[in-house]
């Protein structure tokens, strides 16, 4: 029998008291109960390069809705006039910021973004069907992919972003040497992170987190919280994207790391 530290967080509390809650039982060692935790798995590693799809076709059309002489949107078509992709420029610098991709069907297969203003692929999305079923992005600002995450295409769509509430599985690469050092897991509410913490490429049992948002025990004091966001202004423990939306805003404010 292994432990496992479990964390519960009342619904609706502040995402800063959530914070704070890890900054002060990290600092006092965390409180852990028994629990059946998997056994280590075998170590993996993965491609960390962010490859750009060509963006081309027999015919482009553009929409300058300005003036400037910069299109906001400039689409390929095949011969057929089937949309194969387009490129959008969000901020009017005359750099892609955004591009889809389109299967025979006219659905979206893949999209690109390019976050940093640079015209660098930052983030790239696969779907299926026009679903997403997975999505690999660098964190970090380094151009190599840090983070992936997989998605059931099959889960409720979130009303505001059209995607998943969150991924199903998301491993990380904290260090940017393309070997996980962390596996994220979703079920329902309920997330939990397996970290390897001694170099051996395995997730390591008795350092599994499980987060919830299912209205557990009380909050902790404000004396407690307090603590912690103080602790965590010092950039000891980064913020906890266990929601996300199905976007990157949650995933990039976690900053690269050995520890969640």
């Amino acid at each position: 029998m292994k432990r496992v530290c479990r964390v519960f967080f009342r619904r609706g509390l502040p995402r800063g008291r959530h914070v704070a809650a890890l900054a002060v039982l990290a600092s006092i060692g965390f409180g852990c109960g028994d629990a059946t935790v998997p056994p280590k798995v075998a170590a993996a590693t993965r491609s960390n390069g962010l490859e750009h799809e060509p963006c081309t076709g027999d015919r482009l059309d553009t929409l300058d809705s300005n003036g400037d002489g910069k299109p906001e949107i400039t689409r390929y078509f095949d011969k057929s006039a089937h949309e194969l992709c387009r490129w959008v420029d969000l901020n009017h610098d005359g750099k892609p910021d955004l591009f889809e991709y389109f299967d025979a069907s006219g659905s979206l297969r893949r999209r690109e973004f390019c976050y940093d203003d640079t015209g660098l692929v930052n983030a790239i999305e696969h779907y299926q069907s026009g679903k997403m079923v997975r999505r690999e992005f660098d964190i970090n600002g380094s151009h190599r992919i840090d983070t992936w995450d997989w998605f059931d295409p099959n889960a409720p769509a979130d009303p505001k972003t059209g995607r998943p509430a969150h991924p199903v599985h998301r491993e990380r690469d904290t260090k940017g040497d393309g070997h996980i050092d962390q596996w994220w897991t979703w079920n329902g509410d309920q997330l939990t992170i397996a970290v390897d913490r001694d170099g051996d490429g395995k997730p390591d049992p008795e350092a599994a987190l499980v987060f919830s948002d299912d209205g557990g025990p009380p909050a902790p004091t404000a004396a407690a919280t307090d603590a912690g966001e103080a602790a965590s202004t010092s950039g000891s423990n980064p913020p906890l994207p266990a929601g996300d939306g199905g976007s990157l805003n949650g995933a990039r404010e976690t900053r690269a790391g050995g520890d969640p």
